[in-house]
This record gives structure tokens, C-alpha cells and sequence, in this order.
């Protein structure tokens, strides 16, 4: 990173003032709550991906595996705070499909030439994605409802046709993961948009955003009944299809800056279409952030508690993956760019430091076995997976002394503790 050419102070000034706005302070686990349920998630996932096919699909060493494992299980556990484990696991390894194609660099033409025609006719789909994807995606809709698991697979392709596949769970789920699988097509041509088409930024990021997807998943039908929360769900899917995807932009621009497979985000877009400085355009993604942010607090403050203490949870936990995980690097900040004795630099090292005391969890202590060992050893079976917690469903907040991550406390300074 050429910390020179980035625009610290505004950026700085982005962050804090988001932060700020939502309060934030992630209460969400004990230490120990934490590690045994990202324990339990990684360890289903790791031996999922561990798998023959999957290796043999999947373009990834299992070192790079290992990585993308640890970031979304990080994810899902911190924010996926009131579902059970189990919802945890299989998410996690739905969303780590998610990143194996976002990161993908391979060219999907040749592989989708067949794709309607298969599609229609029920026939497995040519690219190693969509078997693999079509392959797990039933077992995380037996977590959820009718409305929920509509959600997560709509699309808006006709899907009455596709019915007479052998699965209709898969059709409809092709139609729904065509969506975000044609923005990453677009994304790996790193076409921002032309300038003056306004709608072009927006339209790509919703596109693969997978907004609806996330605010649908965290009702599974175990802890949230559908139908008597129906209006209330409806509301978070579509606050949430905004807040998600300004919050993942606003957070991640610091990695993408010089990342040339990343210039298509929402900020350069903006700059683009919009003809404005990329201060500007970071800006209106501030400003679309915190007003996404505080429409979630007004409109949820006087509807059912469990509704509420949910987004609370998720958004809380959200944030915290992004500040702690290293994909986001944005602990480099504290030590090169943010260094500064501004106000606002003081802001950022103690918000960042308040994530690291929870979030920034040691590996060591729950992504184990490595995916590489479980490759080499087919007995995948014989895998230790820890009895998982039941899941969080009270309201108080967790005692902050014990949610300290061991990792942390050497890293800062005692004052920040």
C-alpha cells in the first residue's frame, strides 16, 4: 500500500463518524462463547471443502482454502449472533462459495454457453461452481421458512420452467446465484461504468451484493416464526440490502485502494459516473452508510425485541469482522497511517483496538484441523468437531472482562484494555 497517495484523513473521518453514529461496542460473545462456536463452524466447513470434489473443482491451494475459511466462518460467527451453530456451519460454507467465485479470476464464457439450456432441462451445469454451490444449497434452505428461503433464492428469471428439474431447490437457486455470479463476470472486466450513467454503480452492487441473501438468513425458522414477524423480516431484507453493502464498501476501501482486481467498487463508481473527486465519492458513501444506519435504529426501536436485539447483534458483529479480520487490513492504519495525534486518529486506534480485544481471535485456538492435513488424510470423518453452544438469545450484553481476546491483550497497550 502506498500510504502516500491515500486519502487517510477523509477516510479516517469516514470511519469514526460511522462508527460513532452506531455506537459501536460488540458485546456479542464471551472469549470462550466465541472460539467454541467459530471452532465448530470451521471445523464442519474445513471438512466439506476437504472433500475430493471440492478439491478437485476448486482452483485454490489448500493454503489459500485456509484463509478464505477462517475470513467467512469469522463472519457468519460474529454476526449470524442468535441462529444456531449448526445455521452457522452451513452458512459458512455457503458464503465461503461466495468468495472462492469473487475471487476467481477465470474466464466463465466457455462454461456458461450451456447454461439456459441446462438450466431448463434439469442437466448439471458445466462451470464447477454452480455444481458444487447447486450440490449444498438444500441443506441450508432446510434451515428456513417458505418466505425466507424465497429470499434466498429469487431471482428475476421466470423459474416456472426450471421446474421440471430433478431438483427445484437447485433451479431456483441457479436463477438467484446467476445474479451474483454475472457481477463478478462484470467485475473481472473492471469496468466501472461509463461516465453520466448514474444507475451503474448501484445496479453492480446490488447485483452481487447478496443483500437480500444475508437479510433473509438470519430469521432461520427455528429461532423466528415468519409468519408473525412476516412484515417485520420484510423491512430488515430491505433495510438491509443497502446497509450491508455500503457498510462492506466503506470498510474494505482501504484494502482495495491499490488492489488492481478491486477497482470496481462503489466509491471508484461513483467517482466515475458521477464525474466527482474520489474524496467526494467516498463522502456519499459515508453519508448513504450512516443514513442507512440510522434508518435500521428508528424503524426497528418499537417493533418485536428479538427482531431488534438481532439487527442489533448482526450489525455490531458485522463491524467488528471488518475492523479484526486481516483480509480488511485495517490495523495497518494504527501503526503507519493513522499514527497521527489528531482527534480522529485517537478515535480510530480505540475503536480499532475495542474490535481487536473481542474479535481478534488467534487461529491457533479454533481453526484447526488445516484444511492441508484433511486433504492429505481422506478420513475426514474421524475430525474432531467440538459440541457447539446453544445459541445466544439473550439480550444482556456479555461480561466485557471475559470477552477479551488472549491475542489482544499482548498487541495493546493496557490503556486500551
Amino acid at each position: 500500500m502506498d500510504t502516500a497517495s491515500f486519502p487517510t484523513d477523509c477516510y479516517l473521518d469516514a470511519v469514526v463518524s460511522f462508527l460513532s453514529i452506531i455506537n459501536y461496542n460488540d458485546t456479542n460473545y464471551t472469549h470462550q462463547e466465541r472460539v467454541r462456536n467459530l471452532h465448530y463452524a470451521y471445523a464442519k466447513a474445513a471438512k466439506h471443502f476437504a472433500q475430493p470434489t471440492q478439491q478437485r473443482l476448486i482452483k485454490a491451494s489448500p493454503r489459500r482454502l485456509q484463509a478464505s475459511l477462517q475470513t467467512i466462518v469469522a463472519m457468519v460467527v460474529y454476526a449470524w449472533v442468535r441462529v444456531d451453530p449448526e445455521v452457522m456451519a452451513d452458512l459458512s460454507i455457503h458464503y465461503t462459495y461466495m468468495l472462492v467465485l469473487d475471487d476467481s479470476q477465470d474466464d466463465p464464457g466457455a462454461s456458461m454457453q450451456s447454461f439456459y439450456q441446462d438450466l431448463l432441462a434439469g442437466k448439471p451445469q458445466q462451470h464447477p461452481w454452480w455444481q458444487m454451490v447447486n450440490a449444498q444449497f438444500p441443506t441450508v434452505l432446510s434451515h428456513y421458512g417458505p418466505y425466507c428461503g424465497l429470499n434466498l433464492v429469487r431471482s428475476t428469471t421466470d423459474c416456472k420452467e426450471p421446474r421440471k428439474a430433478h431438483n427445484s431447490h437447485v433451479s431456483a437457486h441457479e436463477a438467484k446465484r446467476a445474479t451474483v455470479f454475472q457481477g463478478c463476470w462484470i467485475e473481472q472486466h473492471n469496468f466501472q461504468g461509463f461516465p453520466g450513467s448514474y444507475d451503474f454503480p448501484g445496479f453492480l452492487r446490488r447485483m452481487n451484493g447478496l443483500g437480500h441473501c444475508v437479510g433473509a438468513s438470519i430469521f432461520p425458522k427455528a429461532q423466528f416464526d415468519e409468519k408473525m414477524l412476516f412484515t417485520e423480516i420484510t423491512s430488515v431484507i430491505a433495510q438491509m440490502e443497502n446497509w450491508m453493502v455500503f457498510v462492506n464498501d466503506l470498510l474494505s476501501f482501504y484494502k482495495e485502494f491499490d488492489e488492481p482486481r478491486d477497482q470496481t467498487s462503489l466509491v471508484n463508481n461513483y467517482a466515475k459516473c458521477d464525474r466527482i473527486t474520489l474524496a467526494e465519492a467516498l463522502n456519499k458513501l459515508t453519508r448513504d452508510t450512516i443514513r442507512c444506519s440510522e434508518q435500521i435504529v428508528e424503524v426497528f426501536a418499537d417493533k418485536d425485541p428479538s427482531i431488534a436485539d438481532t439487527l442489533q447483534t448482526f450489525c455490531q458483529g458485522y463491524v467488528t469482522w471488518h475492523l479484526s479480520d486481516p483480509r480488511y487490513r485495517l490495523r495497518e492504519l494504527v501503526n503507519s497511517a493513522a499514527g497521527g495525534d489528531t482527534a480522529t486518529a485517537k478515535k480510530f486506534r480505540r475503536y480499532q483496538a475495542a474490535s481487536d480485544l473481542v474479535g481478534a481471535v488467534d487461529p491457533k485456538e479454533w481453526a484447526y484441523p488445516p484444511v492441508a492435513d484433511l486433504v492429505e488424510d481422506h478420513s475426514v470423518e474421524e475430525a474432531q468437531v467440538a459440541t457447539p453452544l446453544v445459541p445466544k438469545t439473550s439480550i444482556h450484553a456479555s461480561n466485557t472482562v471475559d470477552a477479551v481476546s488472549k491475542w489482544a491483550k499482548k498487541f495493546w497497550p493496557q490503556e486500551y484494555i
